[in-house]
């Protein structure tokens, strides 16, 4: 019996052992160099890819990149005649490389019959390169909003007037009606027992919240270290996706927000702002007029994260005119949240806003261009590997032509290049190859929306995501010690000193699909990027991946650098890297024709 006693406490000290040095381990800082590829000395390319692999050169992109970024294109704007010039321009290469046409089918020419009797129709229906996308073109708007406060015989209302008390960019003809609920700044947070929902029920209500986060300007605040702050002040290649406060109210059920300026005396209020519109700033170049403003219409679309809620940006006059009728203002409640970070949140009660906005619009179209090479293997010729890229950019504003060299005329010319490649390589891959170049992402991803939900290749056999959207621009030593930073690498400068900022590329890669990262770093060793992975289980990035993530699509984003350019007139073809355009356009042949051939 002793010896069985003696025997479970060396088992238990064994088993506590091997427990402490199991959580050790799981608390071991990731290494970062886990996610560095860093090729110094290419490999020779295997043979059965090396014709494809060659064909690709920073010659031939430039060339093709030097019409597409030209001015008479005037900045390829979706639904513009310049942009339908570069969608020609691309559909004839495809067609002078024997690029197979995966649009819409195309209907008969109409023609004027001089014979007695018609002749029926033998020949099967052919597609052209162009998927045809309608959209709703918003020119003008005029709106309203009316506050009203309702107890028992007693009403009050207000009428408050759009561009002067608030501000709200509508995407058509709309109204709403819902009572209010302040949530203060509409924060969740766990770790901070910060709950600013808490016992209210927001469902089918308008939420009126505060910007940012408390202690915006405290450096001890929470909100402004680590996870808090990479979640509330997101890097400005994230900006584009949705606000998380915006999910949460949405998720919550809440049907519109109303959003208050945190501080006005640094973020201009609503009034400040339309004034400040007017006003000539000689430092910068005036554009003159507002981006235009398309949204998808026609055939089922799918929703993104950012699509659903109406957010109204209120002044902070219109703020407390709201708030007294329940007795409060905004600046007595931001103060409570702020001593003593808890909630302050309240139901308005007995208050209903709402919105009126009518907009004068018109259909306009603009198509995406699709090409295929099927694959080689009979059975997984089914299968799909989709390459996109954006083909739109921002047009013109006044006479500045944007033309978009780097964004994204570079990712452009990248899939151009890649469908060349194909064809001329001999040994074709076993699944098909999708070539998108997508209509309107800079209206919201539109194009490859649209084709999610649209796909003229079987979506259910789409196999993987490869996007290029900006692919030409190089790093320096200071942008990349800064993203080492931004991103919680940690590169310190050892690892720095072995990277070579010209050389240098961040691909943010599915996190689900563990084998993507192997195949880019197997393929970066024929290639001699200075390669970093980043990898997310949601799209990075906000650009055409993300429809493709959302349906669970495996993704790849390829993406240099961001520099002062980025949608700027001044993005030109005379600052991109030729060199650096030719390795990542190889890079992407390489994974494409590796996940297409497995």
């Amino acid at each position: 019996m002793r010896k069985t006693i003696v025997f479970l406490v060396i088992l238990s000290l064994f088993s506590f052992s091997v427990l402490i040095a199991q959580q050790k381990k799981e608390e071991k800082k990731p290494d970062p160099m886990e996610n560095l590829s860093i090729v110094t000395d290419p490999q020779p390319v295997p043979e059965p890819l090396k014709v494809g692999f060659d064909s690709i050169t920073g010659k031939d992109a430039v060339t093709y990149l030097t019409f597409l970024a030209s001015d008479s294109l005037q900045g390829r704007d979706t639904a513009s005649l310049g942009y339908d010039i570069a969608a020609e321009y691309v559909a004839s290469m495809f067609t002078l490389w024997g690029i197979k046409p995966a649009g819409d089918f195309m209907r008969p020419t109409r023609q004027r019959s001089f014979m007695m009797q018609r002749q029926p129709q033998t020949q099967e229906p052919k597609r052209g390169y162009f998927q045809n996308i309608v959209f709703r073109e918003v020119l003008s708007n005029e709106g309203m909003v009316s506050v009203e406060w309702k107890e028992g015989s007693q009403k009050k209302t207000r009428t408050f007037y759009s561009n002067v008390d608030y501000s709200y960019s509508a995407s058509g003809t709309q109204s709403f009606t819902a009572p209010v609920v302040f949530v203060g700044y509409g924060i969740q947070e766990e770790s901070l027992k910060l709950d600013e929902y808490k016992n209210l029920n927001v469902k089918g209500k308008i939420v009126m919240m505060l910007t940012e986060t408390p202690g915006k300007d405290d450096p001890k605040s929470p909100f402004n270290e680590g996870e808090l702050k990479n979640k509330y002040y997101p890097p400005r290649r994230m900006r584009r996706m949705v606000s998380p406060k915006i999910q949460l109210a949405k998720k919550l059920g809440a049907v519109a927000v109303i959003s208050i300026e945190n501080s006005p005396k640094e973020n201009l209020d609503v009034a400040e702002r339309a004034i400040a519109s007017q006003k000539i700033n000689d430092e910068r170049p005036i554009f003159p007029g507002p981006r235009r403003r398309l949204s998808l219409i026609q055939g089922k679309t799918m929703a993104m994260p950012w699509d659903g809620l109406p957010t109204i940006r209120i002044s902070r006059e219109m703020t407390d005119i709201i708030l007294d009728f329940v007795g409060h203002d905004i600046e007595t409640l931001k103060g409570k949240i702020e001593k003593t970070l808890k909630s302050h949140s309240i139901a308005l009660t007995g208050v209903t806003f709402t919105l009126k906005n009518k907009a004068k619009t018109k259909l306009v179209s603009s198509p995406n261009v699709l090409g295929y090479l099927e694959g080689s293997d009979p059975v997984l010729k089914d299968e799909v590997v989709v390459i996109g890229a954006h083909l739109d950019h921002l047009g013109m504003r006044g006479d500045y032509i944007f033309n978009g060299a780097d964004d994204n005329g570079s990712g452009s010319v990248g899939v151009m290049e890649i469908a060349e490649a194909f064809i001329k390589n001999p040994v074709k891959p076993k699944r098909s190859i999708l070539f998108a170049l997508w209509t309107g992402e800079e209206k919201g991803l539109l194009g490859s929306r649209y084709y999610v939900t649209n796909p003229s290749m079987p979506f259910n056999k789409t196999v993987a995501c490869l996007n290029l959207d900006m692919i030409s621009r190089e790093w320096s030593e200071e942008r990349l010690k800064m993203m080492s930073r931004m991103f919680g690498r940690g590169f310190d400068d050892k690892i720095l000193k072995q990277i070579k900022a010209s050389n240098f590329i961040s691909i943010s890669l599915d996190s689900n699909s563990p084998e993507l990262a192997d195949i880019l770093k197997k393929n970066n060793q024929y290639v001699g990027l200075s390669l970093n992975l980043r990898k997310s289980e949601s799209a990075m990035g906000g650009s055409d991946h993300a429809p493709f993530a959302m349906n669970k699509i495996p993704w790849v984003f390829f993406s240099a650098a961001i520099t002062e350019d980025y949608h700027q007139p001044s993005d030109s073809v005379q600052k991109i890297s030729k060199n650096l355009m030719e390795k990542i356009i190889r890079l992407t042949y390489l994974t494409a024709f590796s996940v297409a051939d497995k």
